[in-house]
């Protein structure tokens, strides 16, 4: 479309001219030590010739097509992502971040030595039923996978020592959960060896449990990811939930419950749990990929009519009185809901992105985009049902003292953690959604007034995630890794925001106490203390605002 100067309007003067010249050279240079950083590292990265992404060449190249989000368009645009190469040079940060984090997971000595453990971890009964309720009240209703039976099944194995069916590996792995779950925070995992001693002897009938082709193999799998995500080992959580989601996926295509509902529906819950975990754990550091996604359209929600408690009703009095003081466990309806609208925020997380388009071979920020997945944000928190709905009219504060701001909810109950849960990734979706508009920006002196705007509620969400994750990371045991991993991202990429010369100087106070408190709960959290890539994360975020003031 021709664009003509109005007549009206005087021609930019000499100067202008010579300041808008001066800005372009200053973006084709920062885009040229961008990819020259990338070159150093990777020679088989090229410019293609009309666009200013990469493509990978050569053989020895691991194929770069399949990802959470496009990998031609993630090497181009830096979304906001640790697995994003440009987003780790806009931050002046190495490009292959994430592959370091992993390894770092991988090698570091404390997450490869086998853990020693007493000879008499059998399964008592007393301890078997405080660990089953346990389990019951702080992780069922994230992964609600195990079917109607199983509390029966769980008491006849208690202090069975010989068995090896993969009804007890389950029983063995749900108690590790539990006694993990009792021993929260992390740092108290460690010294306790309950559940490390029946999680290894549950792994010592990992053969049996690969080669079952059924139900029950799917939960051992996807439950063992589950155990290893609760204390803080996310490469390890990522390899079991691969396992989970190529049995689940070969039990729906070789159509082996067709003809059974309740197996089927047990089914759908076990596909639904790993879409979510895997997505979780892939999301910030560059994983090998089960290809779940490709199912998403074709596996039906799962029913809500039938009961997803994994006993029945005349067995609850048993463990009742073994639940956590202080804390309830979710109502049976309100783990429905959660569990499906967590399904709907996950297709949200990956429907972010698409407020960048691409616009004469160059991606753009796209405001009316952003603001129609604003919009559905929105019409997803109207949705939620009462019980579970947080108040989006609430205007937060980021904790003085951050230190014990976080402790003071581990009595909380399950209702109000799988809340804070939902609201700290509305707040994360939200920030995602309007972060290319922070970037578009970022070496302008002046900007559009609705790019401003959208800038504005970047930090707003910002600012209400710190305070949302303060709150939420101790009540919320099924992945602290993926919490500080956000929260890493999200402040470095606020930070850099915030340097913008039309955003400096409307940066507010709570804004660099949002920063502050960041590196407060990387230096005091017990799961950050305990994984070597938070530690590597809490380094960098310390260094990279300490110049904060």
């Amino acid at each position: 479309m021709c664009k003509y100067r109005d007549p009206l309007t005087p021609a930019p003067t000499k100067n202008e001219l010579e300041m808008q010249a001066i800005r372009s050279r200053i973006e084709d240079v920062f885009n040229l030590v961008s990819i020259q950083s990338l070159d150093r590292l990777d020679p088989n990265y090229v410019i293609m010739g009309s666009s200013k992404g990469y493509s990978a060449i050569g053989h020895y190249q691991y194929p770069m097509d399949e990802c959470l989000i496009s990998r031609s368009w993630r090497m181009e645009f830096p979304f906001m992502t640790i697995q994003t190469p440009s987003t780790m040079c806009l931050l002046g940060l190495d490009p292959k971040l994430s592959a370091k984090l992993v390894v770092a997971e991988r090698t570091n000595p404390s997450m490869m030595t086998p853990p020693t453990f007493p000879d008499e971890s059998s399964l008592l009964y007393g301890e078997a039923i405080s660990a089953f309720g346990y389990f019951y009240c702080r992780m069922q209703h994230w992964y609600p996978v195990l079917h109607p039976e199983f509390f029966s099944s769980y008491l006849e194995n208690v202090g069975n020592n010989s068995g090896t069916s993969t009804d007890h590996c389950l029983v063995l792995i749900v108690a590790a959960i539990g006694s993990a779950c009792r021993s929260l925070p992390p740092a108290a995992i460690h010294s306790e060896h309950q559940d490390r001693g029946y999680i290894m002897k549950a792994l010592a009938m990992l053969h049996n449990v690969h080669s079952e082709f059924s139900l029950r193999s799917a939960q051992c799998l996807l439950l063992l990811a589950v155990y290893y995500n609760c204390i803080g080992r996310p490469c390890q959580a990522h390899d079991f939930v691969l396992m989970a989601s190529c049995k689940t996926q070969a039990l729906f295509k070789c159509h082996l419950y067709d003809d059974d509902d309740r197996p089927m529906e047990l089914l759908r819950r076990i596909f639904w749990s790993t879409l979510l975990m895997e997505t979780e754990l892939g999301y910030h550091m560059d994983m090998p990929e089960s290809n779940i996604w490709k199912f998403d359209d074709r596996i039906l929600l799962p029913g809500i009519h039938d009961s997803w408690e994994p006993f029945h009703e005349n067995q609850r009095y048993m463990f009742e009185q073994s639940e956590p003081i202080g804390l309830s466990a979710l109502t049976s309806n309100d783990t429905k809901a959660y569990f499906l609208a967590a399904i709907s925020m996950c297709r949200m997380m990956r429907r972010c992105f698409a407020s960048v388009v691409l616009f004469n071979n160059k991606e753009v920020y796209a405001p009316i985009i952003a603001n129609e997945l604003g919009n559905q944000l929105e019409k997803w928190h109207e949705h939620l049902p009462s019980s579970l709905k947080f108040d989006r009219q609430r205007r937060f504060s980021v904790p003085t003292d951050v230190t014990t701001s976080f402790s003071a909810t581990g009595g909380s109950s399950s209702q109000a953690a799988v809340t804070r849960f939902l609201e700290m990734q509305f707040y994360q979706c939200l920030i995602s959604t309007f972060w290319p508009a922070v970037y578009s920006i970022l070496y302008l002196d002046d900007a559009p007034e609705t790019t401003l705007a959208d800038c504005s509620r970047f930090f707003d969400a910002y600012v209400c995630l710190v305070s949302s994750i303060s709150t939420t990371i101790d009540s919320c045991p099924n992945t602290p890794w993926n919490f500080y991993a956000s929260l890493f991202i999200t402040t470095l990429s606020a930070y850099k925001g915030a340097q913008a010369p039309c955003l400096r100087h409307a940066m507010s106070p709570t804004i660099v106490s949002c920063f502050q408190a960041a590196k407060s709960m990387f230096k005091n959290g017990d799961a950050a203390m305990q994984s070597p890539s938070l530690v590597m994360m809490g380094e960098i975020l310390s260094q990279y605002i300490n110049a904060v003031s």
